[in-house]
C-alpha cells in the first residue's frame, strides 16, 4: 500500500508541476523567431500583424511597410539568447540580429554586422505581440 500512495503522489506532483508550468512562453519563442523570419523575408505585411493591437492603432499596415522596407539593413539571421518574463502577460527578449548595411558612396561595401537588442513582447488574448520602441534597430 506504501508504494501505491508513493506512486499516486510522485504522479500527483508531476501533474502539479506541469500544470504550473505556462505553455504560452514556449510560444513566444515561435512567435519572436516567426516575427523576424517575416521581416528577414521581407514579408512586411506578416511581420506587421506580430505587432501589438495598440502599436496597430497607431500605425497603419501601409505605414509599417514603408517605413521598414525603407530600412538600409538587410536582415540576415536572428536568435534569441535570453528571455525575462517579470509578469505572466509582458516579457522581454534579448535577441542577437544578423544584419548587413552597406555604406553609401562610390565603391561602398557590405558589412556584417551583429547586434544584441532587447524587445516587449505583450500576450493579449493569448497571443504574443511585439511593442516596437523607438530607438531599436529597424
Amino acid at each position: 500500500m506504501n508504494k501505491i500512495k508513493l506512486i499516486s503522489l510522485i504522479l500527483l506532483t508531476t501533474l502539479l508541476m506541469s500544470a504550473c508550468q505556462d505553455p504560452e512562453k514556449g510560444k513566444l519563442d515561435n512567435r519572436v523567431m516567426d516575427y523576424w523570419n517575416a521581416k528577414i523575408n521581407k514579408d512586411f505585411k506578416v511581420a506587421y500583424q506580430y505587432l501589438s493591437p495598440g502599436w496597430r492603432e497607431n500605425e497603419s499596415e501601409n505605414s509599417y511597410i514603408r517605413r521598414i522596407g525603407a530600412s538600409t539593413v538587410k536582415w540576415l539571421a536572428v536568435e534569441i539568447k535570453r528571455k525575462e518574463c517579470k509578469q505572466t502577460d509582458l516579457c522581454k527578449l534579448f535577441i542577437e540580429i544578423i544584419y548587413e548595411y552597406q555604406f553609401k558612396g562610390v565603391g561602398s561595401k557590405k558589412i556584417k554586422v551583429p547586434a544584441l537588442v532587447g524587445e516587449n513582447w505583450i500576450l493579449k488574448s493569448n497571443v504574443w505581440y511585439h511593442i516596437p520602441t523607438e530607438t531599436k534597430l529597424q
